[in-house]
């Protein structure tokens, strides 16, 4: 199959609370309940999320965070890689955890915001050989495909920014 699209979920059974405990200790911080709780909202959803809507989350959990803790927590969970951040253009930055997850990379559908994730090894490959070819050693990669999604083709904000992309193809 040349796409796959699907994650791989390997990780689980608080591995993740256990990474990020230890974490904090080496830098001389706590697990504290505030924390725990956000961890276990993050964890429990594999779609991508804003710092807005995690916030959203935790309120309807009855979770007690202010958004600077929030905010100071999603950099540590940046930091000890059980949290990716990806900037689609919108002016928020969009997490996923990706602890227990493969590599993969993203469609983004510029009408409704909707997130694709697809793994393609001619892709990955490709990539490979074009670092290779220019000598160039890669460390890692990240690869957002923006467009349309099926679904808003035919709306009139998709069907809006596709005249749009062929008016900007037309003159480069």
């Amino acid at each position: 199959m040349p796409f796959e699209f699907h994650k791989d979920i390997e990780a689980g059974d608080g591995e993740e609370i256990a990474i990020f405990e230890s974490f904090l200790r080496e830098r001389g911080l706590k697990l504290t309940t505030a924390r725990r709780d956000l961890l276990n909202i993050v964890f429990s959803n594999h779609n991508h999320f804003t710092a807005d809507e995690l916030f959203d989350r935790c309120r309807e959990a009855d979770v007690q965070i202010s958004k600077a803790t929030l905010y100071r927590s999603l950099t540590i969970l940046l930091d000890c890689k059980l949290l990716a951040a990806h900037d689609f253009g919108e002016g928020s930055k969009y997490y996923e955890h990706i602890y227990g997850h493969r590599h993969h990379d993203h469609l983004f559908c510029l009408a409704c915001k909707s997130i694709v994730e697809f793994h393609s090894e001619r892709i990955e490959r490709l990539q490979h050989e074009a670092a290779d070819e220019l000598l160039f050693t890669m460390v890692r990669h990240s690869l957002s495909i923006f467009g349309v999604c099926e679904a808003c083709r035919g709306t009139a904000r998709g069907i809006e920014l596709l005249a749009e992309a062929r008016r900007e193809a037309e003159q480069s």
